[in-house]
């Protein structure tokens, strides 16, 4: 389920195209920080699990290792995501709602990959690793609502100087060229 999530959040950052507007006030370095902090949160994760998807199911103790590393990778992004997202404050008054919601997003997932971490590292490595990895990650889960985090990408596509700074930082077009 959660990868499903950030396959169509990776889909959702591959379009990101600017809509035209009187938006004529470049980023500020606060702003550039916060988009940067945003598609942080989310490349460690998303290439842990294109690193799993790249597993042969044949090797189900690979499997392990690699959900293991999907989910260290997840809490820490997060951990540090929402932690930057706070530290800067919402990079605009018209996205505080977006901030709110994305900076809570980010603590509920960081907190539900580190409780699930106890209960997969107990599985054992077999045909039926992954499956119940997943079981074990939805029944920890503790993300009141995970399309915050495509809305969050909605309401940034709509500003064309936030779709802009999606698509030129670093960590954002690192998302793009993960597949």
């Amino acid at each position: 389920m959660r990868m499903r999530l950030l396959a169509a959040v990776l889909a959702g950052a591959v379009v990101l195209t600017a809509c035209g507007s009187d938006e004529d006030k470049p980023l500020t370095d606060a702003q550039g920080q916060w988009v940067d902090a945003f598609c942080g949160g989310l490349l460690p994760g998303v290439k842990a699990a294109q690193e799993l998807k790249g597993k042969d199911p044949a090797d189900p103790p690979a499997i392990k290792t690699a959900y293991l590393n999907l989910i260290s990778a997840n809490t820490d992004a997060f951990t540090g995501a929402e932690k930057k997202l706070k530290e800067l404050g919402p990079p605009s008054d018209e996205l505080k709602d977006v901030h709110d919601r994305l900076t809570k997003y980010f603590a509920e997932s960081a907190r539900s990959y580190a409780a699930a971490r106890g209960p997969v590292e107990k599985l054992e490595p077999n045909a039926g690793f992954w499956e119940n990895a997943e079981k074990a990650l939805t029944e920890t889960s503790q993300v009141s609502s995970p399309e915050d985090l495509r809305a969050t990408f909605d309401a940034l596509e709509k500003s064309p100087k936030y779709a802009a700074a999606l698509g030129k930082a670093g960590p954002c077009s690192g998302l793009r060229t993960v597949r």
